[in-house]
């Protein structure tokens, strides 16, 4: 650390339970030594951020419709936001977009005290550091799916009523019973209209189609 290391960092924490946000807020206080003040919230958003006054973000990611709103609030986050993801196997199609949008560090759900440290100390020095599960899923991505990445810009195929009640429910992290479960319908017939929604959106997960799927306005938030 800098001349600056006698000052707390203001980070502002963002995770969808109250314990959650305890046991993080608690972790990162222990990550640097003190050197912290931790303001929690619910829910992600550049507004939220900027009110804080904070200087760093900290976002726990559970469901797909978090990590795409992560993405947006970075999008229309000031420049040189610090900010920091916790995510389990992201998709390598989000992760494309988060660095995209300057996210500095991505680390597991369950990263260590140490791992917490170095992705805090990397937000806030502008650095970028990656769990290996995220660097090795873009490495083995070739140049044709940044072909499809650059196809996915383009206007998707309209989806049908039932494609985006699917898609609606995939986004606030149903699985596929629980989804059938909802809408009366077989878990085989829900298979195929994520299918036929992956195809439209030229989406390669349900991640990547429901970041999709809000930004182009399918998914009300």
């Amino acid at each position: 650390m800098d001349k600056r290391s006698d000052i707390p960092l203001r980070i502002l924490l963002v995770a969808s339970s109250s314990a959650r946000r305890a046991y993080l807020a608690e972790n990162i206080v222990r990550a640097l030594n003190g050197r912290a003040h931790v303001i929690s919230d619910s829910q992600i958003s550049a507004e939220r951020f900027s009110a804080s006054k904070c200087d760093l973000l900290l976002a726990d990611l559970e469901t797909p419709a978090e990590a795409a709103a992560l993405v947006r609030s970075l999008e229309n986050a000031p420049s040189g936001t610090g900010s920091v993801a916790l995510a389990d196997e992201p998709d390598p199609g989000w992760v494309r977009s988060a660095l995209r949008a300057s996210l500095n560090a991505i680390i597991a759900r369950d990263a260590t005290r140490e791992d917490m440290q170095l992705a805090l100390q990397a937000a806030e020095a502008g650095l970028v550091l990656l769990h290996p599960t995220s660097a090795s899923g873009l490495i083995q991505k070739s140049s044709l799916r940044d072909t499809q990445d650059n196809a996915t810009e383009e206007l998707a195929e309209e989806l049908t009523a039932r494609e985006s009640e699917v898609l609606r429910l995939v986004s606030m992290g149903l699985g596929n019973k629980e989804v059938a479960g909802r809408l009366a319908i077989s878990e085989h017939t829900v298979k195929f209209h994520i299918s036929s929604i992956l195809g439209k959106l030229h989406a390669g997960s349900r991640t990547e189609a429901v970041s999709l799927g809000i930004r182009r306005g399918l998914i009300p938030i």
